[in-house]
């Protein structure tokens, strides 16, 4: 059955009703009309608010994808913006030419730390967790191993420089000695043959050096160090002539002296100190024992800080090279050698970094003072 068409007014009426929530026969019978009438009513409103509804969710997802394309052109005029800007720069960039470095070589003098060997002493794998061994055949392979590192380093650097002399300086503690009680038990030789021991090694090293660096001087300053002390403290003023370190510089002029080699030339230490000139440059030359360090946070660089600034006072040098440390540490104007026995208990005792067996190695230039700085690394890093 159709329904009868309302007035406007009536619908309206109707309308204002049902949202009121009044139910379909009331309203019919307040209105004055079928009940049908009030439920097609109330059908065609909820057709309007689906269709409303549709609308709405039409048009947020229209301005949703125009924010969406409105970010998407941002992003593409920003991309245009960089291409275009690289464009250009491309356009207008000139590169810059870097030419061949002059065939022309300069001068330079290779430095060598020979230093803190300990040759007789013994380090079992069990008493460092694993992270060393040392005995008297690991010496002499580590030994060898540096003068053919030696020569090798220097080769490389002749490529750009001319080297013609070489100095090989032996700072001290070259055996371990009986300074300790413990090492009676614990060292590998005695004093008299651990002196033995390493004078052989070094005669073998030093000959190979005259004969495989290309380098027609080589320069031996030595310094004395605490191990090799014959007395139960190290002497001060007596220090050199106490020392199995100092008879063992004497005795290896001597021998090259007697054979007849005139390419090497020791400088022999008469204290804690010993100096040289190379390029016209004061260079100091010492063990380095007598450096107070207590563990600060700075590390052994403070105290050799304040050492080399007072040492200056008296002599002047331009540049310090040390040993005793068993590391090797550089500064503006020092460098410290490492050590050829490596990580050892005492090491682990005093909370000492770990460093694998290394000797120092680095050219003095005429005019940039050191450079080329190597470590001579004489065995694998058992930490890896």
């Amino acid at each position: 059955m159709a329904t009868p068409k309302l007035s406007k007014r009536k619908e309206a009426e109707i309308m204002a009703d049902l949202e009121c929530g009044m139910s379909h026969a009331v309203i019919a019978k307040k209105r004055k009309v079928a009940t049908g009438t009030v439920s097609n009513i109330k059908r065609g409103l909820i057709t309007k608010d689906v269709e409303l509804l549709r609308a709405n969710v039409r048009a947020g997802e229209a301005t949703r994808n125009y924010k969406d394309a409105i970010k998407e052109i941002d992003r593409l005029n920003r991309e245009l913006g960089i291409f275009t800007l690289t464009t250009d720069y491309a356009r207008h960039f000139k590169p810059v030419k870097i030419r061949p470095k002059s065939r022309k070589k300069g001068q330079a003098v290779a430095m060598l730390s020979i230093t803190d060997w300990h040759l007789e002493e013994e380090v079992t794998p069990e008493s460092v967790n694993g992270l060393n061994k040392f005995n008297l055949e690991i010496a002499h392979e580590r030994a060898v191993r540096l003068w053919q590192s030696t020569c090798s380093v220097i080769e490389m650097c002749r490529k750009n420089s001319e080297i013609d002399t070489l100095v090989a300086m032996i700072l001290g503690d070259m055996i371990n000695g009986w300074i300790h009680e413990e090492y009676l038990v614990t060292n590998l030789l005695t004093p008299p043959e651990a002196f033995l021991r390493v004078f052989d090694e070094l005669v073998i090293g030093l000959t190979f050096l005259t004969k495989e660096s290309g380098c027609s001087q080589i320069i031996v300053p030595c310094a004395v160090g605490n191990h090799g002390r014959i007395t139960k403290k190290k002497y001060v003023s007596k220090a050199v002539g106490t020392s199995w370190d100092w008879l063992l510089y004497n005795m290896l002029a001597r021998w090259f002296e007697a054979k007849g080699e005139t390419k090497i030339q020791f400088t022999l230490p008469h204290g804690d100190e010993t100096y040289i000139d190379v390029y016209g440059k004061v260079i100091r030359v010492a063990h380095g024992d007598n450096i107070r360090y207590q563990g600060g946070i700075g590390g052994v660089h403070i105290p050799l800080r304040k050492a080399i600034d007072r040492w200056n006072t008296g002599i002047q040098a331009d540049y310090n090279y040390f040993g005793h440390w068993h590391s090797d540490l550089t500064g503006e104007d020092y460098r410290l050698g490492g050590s050829l026995v490596g990580w050892n208990p005492f090491g682990i005792r005093i909370k000492a970094q770990y460093r694998p067996p290394s000797q120092a190695f680095e050219l003095q230039h005429p005019q940039y003072g050191a450079t080329a700085r190597f470590p001579l690394i004489l065995d694998k890093d058992m930490r890896r």
